[in-house]
């Protein structure tokens, strides 16, 4: 910009001599441009005529324009020291400009310049000077004054008020006023005259481009236009400049004007063209400019960056097979910087095709060389492939390397997780345990709470209560709202059930039943949802809190349910309504218990023929008995149960021959192992003496009563079968066997041997 600021500045400075002829031809040539034509007929004319020193001035011009610019300052002093006046203020002018292209710092050129200004001179000159009076202040740090001088010609007319806010626009941006530095720019374009207006947007155009202003440096080059930027390279410039001020048409327009300037393609014009066509979401025109910068220039400075800019296209195309093909042709171009940015890309291409040797390959730079972040990402997505691929044992040890070697990255909890989730499924106790206490140390808080969850499983499937519960705890804890808070309160109630710890197990089987899918919680399934509530409602049932239990299993009462429950749970609900005389509600859980197969159907049939003995229905009581002995064809643990049931609605119809089989079929069948078998056997014994004394059978009615009496301890029915034995001795005159009978009664049960 200073440079073509002094171009300007140089031909305000130019004097207005009178011309002979020769001395026309001679400036017709210079004003055209033909510097060496024009340079040759000054030197003619010098050689004919020494003393001609307007001819002198003009041919230093002429080689300054040259780039001689020894020969032209030498010539500049000669005249400058020579001549008087106005032509003098015009010499040491021109000699100033020379001595600042040399060093913009001379002090020389300076006190020249100050010189002229104060001196005799004609107002074109003066201002000429003052204008480059202040830029020399400001090259040499003197910022005031700069500023005063030039402030003083931008507010005089002239041609240099144009410059010189330009000038004052620089001065702004190098102390950091952008914006007073552009409104100087626009109104310096504005005021130059029409013929220079391009030439001023165009150093305008160049300020805003070395600050990187890109909305100023685009609108600048709209200004300036083809005619201030009429060469290949400020053409690119500008469209350049339109890019990155997001105006990727006039980046477009400003790259067609550049190729119209320099047809031949360049490796920096290529990349920007693919930069233009990726703006204008033109991707195949993008990816032929690369891959033509590519092809025609592969040691170009820019090519690494087409190449990174070529296959993040590609990555973008979605097509892996595609992006790994071009992987392979440029990759060996990548800075390190695009690597380490592409890599990723390249590992989800190879993943996606399935190509197990570049997913290994790309994740294993990753893994050696790059940041922390993305290594432990790489791990974690490669241990991924290796387990969709079936190599599960693989995928276990890639997670658990990922995670001990990245500790503290982000994917390193995911990948502990998942390794730990990888050696329960392999039954390695001892590895899930190390990655569950990474997982756990990681500090993701989703990572910490599933790692919980499966540690409680894992303990759950070893036995180990106290571990599991530790687990839970600590889980409920510390994610009361964490999506598996419901499972977690469901194990925790489940582990205190089986303590019997009925009071805690009611609470969490409550807090897992309250799930809604609210603050993130997710409901338990259905099954578990079911078995919760049936279990709470035992707790409650334990507690004394029956009404409550009662309230919970209304709609499983009404069998919207019943169908799922497993027929423990129908059997306890049968039995649960039957002791609070809900013989109805039992009646319907004990159908549904019966409809199942094997020996659910005889324990429902079992459950059945209570509830409608109960309701005074025997009919249906003793068809579901019998059914119940029927079920299976082979004997159950419910024969006992059924068989009595037969034998206790035969008896009160008067079928005691009936009866008599049924009764000695349920002491038969009864298991004595548990108390409920020794319940049902007692019974047996008891109706079975009934009914051989209805027969008239004494000696089967006093085996069946003395079996009570030796085997058991029921204050019910052992005080009855003491009677009975001791009458039936008495009738067939054992008095000393009824006596010895009627001592041990009166021993074992003396308040009712007194009755």
């Amino acid at each position: 910009m200073k440079a073509l600021l002094l171009a300007l500045l140089t031909a305000c400075a130019a004097p207005a001599w009178a011309d002979g002829g020769r001395m026309a031809f001679a400036d017709g040539l210079a004003r055209r441009g033909l510097a060496a034509q024009a340079a040759a007929e000054y030197e003619a004319i010098l050689r004919a005529e020494p003393a001609n020193d307007d001819a002198r001035y003009a041919l230093a011009g002429c080689l300054e324009a040259l780039g001689r610019d020894a020969e032209a300052l030498t010539l500049y002093r000669g005249l400058a020291g020579r001549l008087e006046g106005e032509r003098q203020a015009a010499a040491r002018l021109r000699l100033a400009l020379a001595l600042r292209r040399v060093d913009p710092r001379s002090d020389e050129a300076r006190r020249l310049l100050e010189a002229v200004a104060t001196g005799p001179a004609t107002d074109a000159v003066r201002q000429a000077s003052l204008l480059n009076l202040g830029l020399c202040y400001a090259d040499l740090g003197r910022a005031k004054d700069a500023d005063s001088v030039l402030r003083r010609v931008a507010a005089a007319p002239g041609p240099c008020a144009s410059q010189a806010k330009a000038a004052l626009a620089a001065l702004a941006l190098a102390h950091g006023d952008a914006a007073q530095a552009w409104a100087l720019h626009r109104e310096a374009v504005a005021q130059a005259p029409e013929a220079e207006r391009p030439a001023a947007a165009a150093a305008a155009f160049a300020a805003a481009f070395a600050a990187q202003a890109w909305p100023e440096a685009a609108a600048f080059a709209q200004t300036a236009g083809q005619a201030g930027l009429a060469d290949a390279a400020g053409r690119a410039a500008a469209a350049y400049a339109a890019l990155r001020a997001q105006r990727p048409e006039e980046a477009r327009a400003w790259l067609e004007a550049a190729k119209q300037a320099a047809p031949a393609p360049t490796a920096g014009r290529l990349a920007l063209e693919g930069a233009v066509a990726e703006a204008l979401g033109d991707a195949p025109g993008a990816l032929t400019a690369y891959e033509r910068l590519l092809s025609e220039f592969p040691q170009a400075q820019e090519a690494p960056a087409a190449a990174h800019a070529m296959l993040a296209l590609r990555a973008k195309a979605g097509d892996p097979a595609d992006f790994l093909r071009a992987w392979g042709r440029v990759s060996d171009r990548l800075s390190p910087e695009s690597r380490a940015a592409l890599e990723p890309f390249r590992l989800d291409a190879a993943i996606r095709a399935k190509d197990a040797p570049q997913a290994r390959a790309a994740a294993a730079w990753l893994m050696e060389g790059a940041p922390a972040e993305q290594a432990a990402d790489a791990g974690y997505r490669l241990g991924w492939f290796e387990q969709q691929s079936g190599d599960a044992a693989r995928a276990g040890e890639t997670w658990l390397r990922t995670a001990e070697r990245w500790p503290d990255a982000p994917a390193a909890g995911r990948a502990a997780y998942a390794a730990a989730y990888a050696f329960t499924q392999a039954k390695d106790a001892d590895r899930a345990a190390r990655a569950l206490d990474l997982a756990l140390a990681s500090g993701d808080a989703g990572v910490a709470a599933d790692a919980l969850s499966l540690r409680a499983r894992n303990a759950l499937a070893e036995n180990d209560a106290s571990g599991a519960a530790a687990a839970l705890d600590e889980y409920l804890s510390r994610f009361p709202q964490g999506q598996g808070a419901a499972e977690a309160a469901y194990l925790r109630g489940l582990i205190f059930f089986n303590a019997r710890d009925f009071q805690a197990a009611e609470g969490r089987f409550a807090q897992a039943l309250s799930a809604d899918g609210a603050g993130g919680v997710t409901p338990l399934d259905h099954a578990r949802r079911t078995d919760a509530a049936m279990r709470r409602a035992q707790s409650l049932h334990a507690l004394g809190r029956g009404d409550e239990a009662a309230a919970l299993l209304q709609p499983i009462v009404a069998l919207k349910d019943a169908q799922g429950l497993a027929p423990e749970y129908l059997a306890w609900l049968a039995e649960f309504r039957a002791g609070r005389g809900e013989w109805a509600e039992s009646e319907a859980a004990a159908r549904a218990l019966a409809g199942r197969g094997g020996e659910a159907r005889a324990w429902g049939n079992v459950l059945l023929g209570r509830a409608a003995e109960a309701q005074g229905r025997r009919a249906t009581a003793l068809a579901a008995y019998e059914a119940a002995l029927g079920a299976g064809g082979a004997p159950s643990a419910h024969d006992a149960a059924a068989a009595l049931g037969v034998g206790r609605l035969r008896a009160a119809a008067g079928e005691q021959g009936a009866a008599r089989e049924a009764f000695a079929l349920a002491a038969e069948r009864a298991d004595t192992a548990t108390a409920e078998g020794q319940a049902l056997r007692a019974q047996a014994y008891a109706g079975l003496a009934a009914a051989c004394a209805a027969l008239g059978d004494a000696d089967g009615a006093l085996r069946a009563n003395m079996a009570l009496i030796i085997f058991f301890d029921d204050e019910a029915l052992v005080p009855a079968a003491f009677r009975a034995a001791i009458a039936a001795l008495e009738a067939q005159g054992l008095e000393g066997e009824a006596k010895a009978l009627r001592a041990e009664f009166s021993q074992r049960y003396p308040k009712a041997a007194k009755e």
